[in-house]
């Protein structure tokens, strides 16, 4: 049994780990782990993306899941099942973006795999830039490209690639409202004021870092003061590869956590948090893995429906599972799988990553 974190997991589950990725690594990765059983803490549609990845060929489990009023709660990224107020991503979004009649049509990473499936590709930050710069340049600087996911990151990537080809369109879907409530939540005062403190004090031996999921405040702030905006392994890896010792780091504590752990710098934070990837801890990792070795998994979630909720979960075995007659259950030792259609089609759309 390999137990994988994602870098969002808090400093602890990180320790308990056997190897620590960040988003687009874990699709990167995954064929390393075919045949494997590997036990994941992270949100679900990265467990999703591991099992896509290698065909199935994989067994991945999940340390534990909430289900509440009939749908999987948590660990699920905010962006995919509504929890705290901002919009989430539908086949209703795949269809407005196909009506602006884009050059394609690309899925953010943190969207489930039946939205994967009916796109054109992955993006993350990075990959986004670069489908417009290829496309850019075999039309003379025109073209367009709809965006599902992240309404900030999508801003995020039009800003940068404006100034290179204001011709191109990049088209947000939706407009508004999808966006990560752990990002958006941060105090953009607080922040701005933590950083100024620290620039007074380390001067140039400063760097700033932030993912591109933050507020437009932030964004703007951080085009400013030369910051740079990254996915999580790459905000994992440019204060260890940067020449400067002192870091303000704004994503998620876990990142800070695993610099404080591996790198030598001087890091700094907020500590914000994202609850869902605080929902695995280590004693539900133990747990897990001592049910799954003695009795296998307590629960199956199969995704296999294109909408809301995507999965069915079928319980294996009841007397462990906490809750049940409550509206809200939590059941260890959880084994995704995926529907083999939707899983082969997700896979193909996830590969513009490799």
């Amino acid at each position: 049994m390999i137990v994988i974190s994602h870098n969002y997991q808090d400093g602890p589950t990180q320790e308990v780990s056997d190897h620590v990725f960040g988003t687009t690594s874990i699709v990167r990765k995954a064929r390393e782990f075919k045949g494997k059983q590997v036990l994941f803490c992270g949100v679900m549609y990265m467990a999703e993306d591991m099992y896509n990845m290698v065909d199935g060929d994989i067994e991945v489990f999940l340390p534990e899941i909430q289900v509440k009023d009939g749908e999987i709660d948590r660990p699920r990224c905010p962006m995919i099942k509504k929890q705290t107020g901002t919009e989430i991503v539908t086949t209703k979004h795949l269809e407005e973006a196909r009506k602006t009649n884009p050059d394609m049509v690309l899925s953010y990473i943190n969207t489930p795999s039946s939205i994967k499936a009916e796109t054109d590709g992955v993006y993350n930050g990075t990959v986004g830039l670069d489908v417009i710069r290829r496309i850019a340049e075999e039309r003379g600087g025109k073209g367009s490209v709809a965006f599902i996911g992240d309404h900030n990151v999508n801003e995020w990537i039009a800003d940068v690639v404006r100034p290179e080809f204001p011709k191109f369109e990049v088209i947000s879907v939706p407009a508004l409202g999808v966006q990560c409530p752990s990002h958006v939540k941060i105090d953009e005062a607080l922040f701005i004021e933590t950083y100024r403190s620290l620039k007074s004090e380390f001067g140039d031996d400063l760097g700033l870092e932030m993912h591109a999921e933050v507020t437009q405040t932030l964004r703007e702030f951080g085009f400013e003061n030369s910051a740079y905006f990254g996915g999580t392994d790459g905000l994992v890896h440019k204060p260890m590869e940067s020449d400067i010792n002192h870091w303000f780091v704004g994503t998620v504590e876990g990142v800070v956590d695993r610099l404080r752990r591996e790198s030598s710098k001087d890091i700094y934070s907020l500590g914000i948090k994202c609850p869902n990837m605080s929902f695995t801890t280590p004693e539900k990792v133990s747990a897990a893995k001592e049910l799954l070795e003695d009795g296998g998994p307590v629960a199956e979630a199969r995704y296999v429906m294109s909408d809301r909720p995507y999965f069915d979960v079928e319980i294996l075995r009841p007397e462990v599972v906490k809750g049940m007659t409550e509206g809200s259950s939590r059941t260890p030792a959880v084994r995704i799988t995926v529907e083999q259609g939707i899983g082969e089609k997700a896979k193909r759309a996830l590969e513009s990553l490799l």
